[in-house]
């Protein structure tokens, strides 16, 4: 039963929330950040990778 529900539920998220596409990897920049102490940031989308300003 368990193992029905968890299916269902799988493909029920399949059809909500659309597939990730690798290209749509980037870099995201911002004004302030507080990981940055407030000064701009710019995060790689794909690496996490942080980067201050």
């Amino acid at each position: 039963m368990l193992k029905k529900i968890e299916g269902f539920g799988s493909r029920l998220l399949e059809r909500v929330v659309p597939g990730v596409d690798a290209a749509a990897c980037g870099w995201k920049w911002w004004a302030a950040c507080w990981q940055c102490g407030g000064r701009s940031c710019s995060v790689n989308t794909c690496t996490a990778d942080l980067i201050c300003g």
